[in-house]
């Protein structure tokens, strides 16, 4: 077991599940620079108070930043290990609890500091100067807590949004390739009605996986899967006029892609360029992988001097827009020609 597996709690997916934490996930560095911040300047501020701005002690403050930062990082690393294990109990109860422990850390770090600095002489350890701690912290200590409660609450709000609208627009896309299919079936049942039945049962083993699926996010093996089904249904309705060819790169293990991203692409493809073109073509997809970044790209030939008058660029936009609600403004959806050839490319980073 790897040491970030055995001492990280494991990534809570986007949901409203984070409700449930009364702070930001500490153990993965969500609050630390406010934490430090915050900090530094409480020092300040002390530091201010004991001798003025005219007569600041830089030595002063030195040793007040030094004793907080040791209270707010071990705060921090206390408030890490014990934050999953108070779902559940209430964010009164909750709050109560880690109030305590910054108490009891900033206790425990000011008698470390008195026997550091009584070290070899006669004074021992001096109680009314770890009391003094204590009492100096507890103030920021509500403040702090008060802060990355308000921090969480936010985050929640924001990926409470987030999932409303990424929601949204999976719901848009969905219908499309639905009524996209069923004209396909529509136009076999009078030239072939064994292959539409075929069509029909093939769709429906493609549908199960595409609505029953709640996931907004799916791995992107399953996403190629339901593409080559879908590319094979559309073999049968354009017989040797389309070809594919695949070419998929070592992209690693746990990299995922929003459900019904890379189907339209191909959609766009056949109904745009294959299906216009009387000798048909070949489609190309590729998958590269470069450092943190996943390539997704769909070639295929059309001819310019033929185009359908449906089909704007709404299906792409929507598919543009849930890359960036999960990747952030690094995602990319780019459409290149190349001579008689049309690219489409969707790129991402493996985390945001």
């Amino acid at each position: 077991m790897r040491w970030r597996d055995k001492w990280l709690p494991p990534r809570r997916p986007i949901s409203l599940y984070e409700a449930d934490y009364l702070l930001p996930d500490l153990c993965r560095g969500e609050g630390l620079l406010g934490v430090v911040v915050i900090s530094l300047l409480l020092s300040l501020l002390v530091a201010v108070a004991r001798s003025g701005i005219a007569a600041f002690d830089w030595a002063d403050f030195g040793n007040v930043a030094f004793l907080a930062l040791w209270i707010a990082l071990l705060g921090v690393v206390a408030l890490c290990r014990c934050n999953r294990w108070l779902v559940g109990i209430g964010h009164a109860r909750s709050a109560a609890i880690c109030y305590l422990l910054l108490l009891a850390i900033a206790a425990l770090v000011g008698a470390a500091a008195e026997l550091l600095l009584s070290w070899g002489g006669a004074t021992g350890l001096r109680w009314g100067r770890v009391l003094d701690v204590v009492v100096v912290t507890a103030i920021p200590a509500g403040i702090l807590l008060r802060y990355l409660y308000l921090q969480q609450q936010l985050r929640v709000q924001q990926r409470a949004e987030l999932e409303a609208r990424i929601q949204s627009l999976q719901a848009r896309i969905r219908p499309h390739f639905l009524f996209n299919s069923m004209n396909m079936i529509a136009s076999l049942i009078g030239s072939d009605p064994e292959k539409a039945e075929r069509v029909v049962e093939d769709l429906a083993d493609l549908f199960r996986r595409a609505l029953t699926d709640a996931q907004t996010l799916v791995p992107l093996r399953e996403e190629l899967a339901l593409c080559r089904s879908y590319m094979a249904i559309e073999k049968l309705r354009l017989g040797d006029r389309l070809r594919t060819e695949w070419e998929i790169g070592d992209y690693g293990a746990g990299v995922q892609i929003p459900c019904l991203s890379l189907q339209p692409v191909l959609e766009n493809a056949v109904y745009h360029g294959i299906q216009l073109l009387p000798a048909g073509g070949t489609v190309e997809v590729r998958v590269q992988r470069s450092g943190d970044r996943i390539s997704v790209s769909v070639r295929n030939p059309f001819n310019p001097r033929m185009r359908h008058n449906k089909g704007s660029r709404s299906a792409m936009d929507n598919v543009r827009r849930r890359l960036e609600a999960h990747f952030g403004p690094r995602a990319r959806v780019e459409f290149v020609t190349d001579g008689d050839h049309f690219v489409t490319t969707l790129s991402y980073p493996l985390s945001w």
